[in-house]
């Protein structure tokens, strides 16, 4: 069987899992959108939906070869070097329809596809799906209006704030970020503030009807900014362990790692949900099979 890895040259979790899927006999190929079209050749016939890669070592793979897609990374499409601008924008757009086409269209094991990663891109929907299934979500008020901005800060003890879509860590809202010099910001972009949930962080990993939990122990509020912190894993009750499924469910995850802050009184609330998560180092330091579970997914043993 051939699995493709949808990723950046050189990353690491795509590495690791190419290995480890060869060790399980399968062909792995890595498709780079930067080799579009310079040096990854693309054959498609639209009805009946069929066609081909040929890849940057000429081997060539067809459309119904392919079995499973992993999208670690899309990456970015190169810009075509045309010296007329507006050649070069008719290019490099005729080379992003074809390939996000396939993203869309290909007809395989899509872990993730197409659908997750559009959700992923607009968190607000995402979270506002999560809520409707009566899944805890924290006080959150998303967008560019300084008043309600203002309100919302007194409205909570305790407020972080971080982009709407991602990029950057979250921060916890201190009396000056609400000065009207900085609340100009917000003529530039909206930001996403939510109350400070109390209690742990914990990372729940979903790979199609498997569960698997750990805690986080860290010094800092965003996890992410810790060099070292401590995991532990987490046994979940049969309800939390639905409720996650529910929510891969929902937002079309076959595989994730969801974000959720674990209340004294033992209450999951639920914070985001990535569809290409790291794990590497959740799996060494918590011993949970990670690796494992997502090659199940991506040799359709799961």
């Amino acid at each position: 069987m051939t699995v493709l890895i949808l990723t950046d040259p050189g990353d690491e979790h795509a590495q690791h899992m190419a290995s480890y899927l060869r060790t399980q006999g399968a062909r792995v190929k890595f498709l780079h959108c930067e080799d579009f079209p310079h040096r990854l050749q693309v054959v498609l016939r639209p009805e009946p939906w069929e066609g081909f890669f040929v890849f940057p070592d000429g081997e060539q793979v067809g459309f119904e070869q392919v079995e499973a897609v992993y999208w670690r990374t899309l990456g970015q499409f190169p810009p075509a070097a045309l010296p007329d601008p507006e050649q070069a924008l008719i290019a490099h757009n005729d080379t992003r329809s074809l390939f996000e086409s396939l993203l869309m269209e290909l007809r395989c094991r899509w872990v993730n596809g197409w659908q997750a990663f559009e959700l992923h891109q607009r968190k607000p929907a995402a979270l506002a799906r999560v809520a409707r299934l009566g899944v805890p979500v924290p006080a959150t008020l998303i967008g560019n209006h300084a008043p309600s901005v203002v309100q919302f800060a007194q409205q909570h003890p305790q407020v972080v704030f971080k982009p709407v879509q991602g990029g950057a860590f979250a921060e916890r809202l201190r009396p000056d970020h609400l000065q009207e010099e900085n609340l100009r910001s917000l003529t530039y972009a909206p930001v996403t503030l939510q109350e400070e949930v109390p209690g742990e962080n914990v990372r729940v990993f979903v790979a199609g009807k498997r569960v698997m939990a750990c805690r986080i122990l860290a010094h800092s509020l965003d996890y992410r900014e810790d060099p070292d912190p401590k995991i532990l894993p987490l046994e979940l009750s049969p309800q939390q362990r639905q409720q996650c499924l529910q929510v891969a469910q929902t937002l079309h995850l076959l595989w994730t790692g969801m974000d959720f802050r674990l209340r004294p009184d033992g209450t999951l609330v639920f914070l985001e949900a990535n569809p290409s998560p790291m794990f590497l180092g959740f799996e060494q330091r918590s011993g949970l099979p990670l690796t494992e579970a997502l090659g199940a997914l991506l040799l359709g043993k799961e």
